[in-house]
């Protein structure tokens, strides 16, 4: 009986630490998963590609994430620091980070000696998504764009803002 009991108890210690791995498993699954299950480009994005060809240099470079600079090198001909070609170009490894330091800087002057170093001329910003530059799924802080310092807005739709480097 004694035995019986302590099996009973293993069990059951066994069944609740399975059910606390599989919940909070789960719920680690869906964080992760969440951003690549949702749009990755947006279609205020996609307009945004006929400003760009219409109004910026075809030597233009741009601040965006892998998939915004996807789109924006193969709508565009674009140079983005991320996506496209991008792999092939000496140290991606580095663009990644940089293009992730410019979207979390805190500070517009940090954003923007970051831009000036990758000759960036322009930053696109996603309003209505998460951003995935290389090394995981990131909110963008786009208020330091705001400042005029260091950035001019030349267009925003509901999905974009697209800013030049001062």
């Amino acid at each position: 009986m004694v035995r019986l009991t302590r099996n009973l108890i293993r069990i059951s210690f066994l069944v609740v630490i399975l059910l606390l791995t599989a919940t909070y498993g789960m719920a680690s699954v869906r964080t992760q998963s969440d951003p690549w299950l949702a749009p990755v480009v947006t279609s205020g994005e996609l307009n945004s590609t006929l400003w760009i060809k219409a109004n910026t240099l075809p030597t233009a470079h741009f601040e965006a994430d892998i998939f915004g600079g996807e789109l924006i090198m193969g709508m565009t001909t674009r140079i983005p620091i991320v996506g496209g070609d991008w792999s092939n170009a000496p140290d991606p490894i580095s663009n990644m980070n940089a293009s992730q330091q410019i979207y979390q800087a805190s500070s517009a002057s940090e954003a923007y000696a970051l831009c000036k170093q990758y000759d960036l001329s322009y930053v696109f910003v996603p309003l209505n998504r998460q951003v995935f530059c290389g090394f995981g799924w990131i909110s963008v802080n786009a208020t330091k764009f705001e400042n005029s310092e260091y950035f001019k807005l030349q267009y925003s739709n509901q999905d974009v803002q697209i800013y030049q480097v001062a």
